[in-house]
C-alpha cells in the first residue's frame, strides 16, 4: 500500500522570515483622506476577554441575536506630539525637507534626548507632505515601562491644512477618539511573538522521516539538479517569529474607560489599564506588552454598528 502524502505545510506567502529590525513596527501605507487628521494610532496589548453583543451583520446566521465574541484589550494612552517633519516628493521617493519641534518645556527630558529637531514657529519651505513626530507615554499605562517609543504619524488633507493642524497640535496630546470612529475596520500592524532559531519541521511543518534515517528532521532535497540556486520556498532552518506582520480588517468595537475593562486582579502578565482602552474583535499579532499600530483598513472601509451588552471582567483572561 503506498504511503499517503499531503501538500507541504507552512505558508510561503509570509516572506521574508527574518527578524524585525526593532521591537515596534512602522506603517508603510495608509488610506488617503481629504480630512486633515492623523491616520495611525498605537497602543499596548494588555490581554483578551469576551463581550456579549448584538449581531448586526446583515448576512449572519445569528442576525439580531445576542452572541459572545472574543476581543483583545489594548491600553491606549494619549500620544504626545513632540514635532513634525515635512517631505518633498523626488524620483527616489520622499526626501526630508524641514523639521519643526515643540517647546522644550512641553517635551519630557527622556524624549528630548532621543530626537534632534529644531524649535521653530512653522515650516518655511513648500513641501508635499507633513508627518507628526509623536511619542508614547508608557508611564500612563500598567506596563511599568520607562523608555517611550517615538515614531511618525502621517496626516490626511492638503499641505496647507496639515501646516495649520501642526501649529495647533505641537506639544499637545492626541487621543484615539481623534483618529478612529466606533464600528470602523482597522488593520493591526505589529511584531509577532519571537520563537528563535527553529528547524524546518517547526518553521515550515516539514514531515519527519523514519526513525532509522540519519537525520529524520532534515528535508530530503534542497531542489532540482542543475538549478544553480536554492529557492526561497525550500524549507530550511532559520528565524521563526518576531516578524513584522499586518492583520487586516479588524472590527473596532470602541474605546472604554479603565473601570469597564479591568479584571479584579488586573490582566495577567500586564497589570491594569490606567486610562482609556479599546476593544478589537478577535486577536491581534504579538504578545502582551507589545506595541501594536492601527490604521484604517485598506480593503474594508465600511462601518458596522456596535451594540455591546456586557464586557467580561473575570480573571480568566486569554493570552
Amino acid at each position: 500500500m503506498p504511503e499517503p502524502s499531503r501538500p507541504k505545510k507552512g505558508s510561503t506567502g509570509m516572506w521574508p522570515r527574518k527578524r524585525a529590525s526593532r521591537m515596534y513596527p512602522s506603517v508603510k501605507s495608509c488610506v488617503e483622506t481629504d480630512e486633515c487628521k492623523p491616520l495611525v494610532f498605537a497602543g499596548y496589548k494588555a490581554g483578551m476577554t469576551q463581550v456579549t453583543m448584538k449581531d448586526l451583520r446583515k448576512t449572519s446566521p445569528t442576525k439580531n441575536q445576542i452572541i459572545s465574541v472574543p476581543v483583545t484589550v489594548l491600553d491606549m494612552p494619549p500620544l504626545l506630539v513632540v514635532g513634525a517633519r515635512s517631505y518633498k516628493e523626488t524620483v527616489d521617493g520622499l526626501d526630508v525637507s524641514e523639521d519643526v519641534g515643540a517647546d522644550e518645556e512641553d517635551i519630557p527630558k527622556k524624549i528630548r534626548e532621543r530626537i534632534h529637531i529644531t524649535e521653530k514657529s512653522g515650516f518655511e519651505e513648500e513641501a508635499d507632505e507633513i508627518r507628526l513626530i509623536v511619542s508614547m507615554q508608557p508611564q500612563r499605562t500598567g506596563l511599568g515601562k520607562k523608555e517611550p517609543e517615538v515614531f511618525e504619524v502621517p496626516l490626511g488633507g492638503s499641505f496647507e491644512e496639515q501646516k495649520e493642524y501642526v501649529n495647533e497640535k505641537l506639544g499637545e496630546e492626541l487621543k484615539v477618539e481623534d483618529v478612529f470612529e466606533e464600528g470602523e475596520f482597522l488593520d493591526a500592524v505589529a511584531i509577532t511573538k519571537g520563537k528563535g532559531y527553529e528547524g524546518p519541521v517547526k518553521r515550515y511543518g516539514a514531515k519527519i522521516d523514519r526513525r532509522k534515517d540519519e537525520a529524520p528532521r532534515r528535508i530530503g532535497s534542497l531542489g532540482a539538479r542543475g538549478q544553480g540556486r536554492v529557492l526561497h520556498t525550500t524549507p530550511q532552518p532559520g528565524q521563526h517569529g518576531f516578524h513584522r506582520r499586518t492583520d487586516e480588517c479588524k472590527h473596532f468595537l470602541g474605546s472604554f474607560d479603565s473601570e469597564e475593562v479591568n479584571p479584579e486582579d488586573g490582566f495577567s502578565n500586564y497589570g491594569t489599564v490606567k486610562e482609556s482602552s479599546i476593544l478589537i474583535k478577535g486577536s491581534v499579532p504579538g504578545p502582551k506588552k507589545r506595541l501594536v499600530m492601527f490604521r484604517k483598513s485598506i480593503k474594508n472601509q465600511k462601518k458596522l454598528p456596535v451594540e455591546i451588552k456586557n464586557i467580561s471582567t473575570s480573571n480568566q483572561q486569554g493570552v
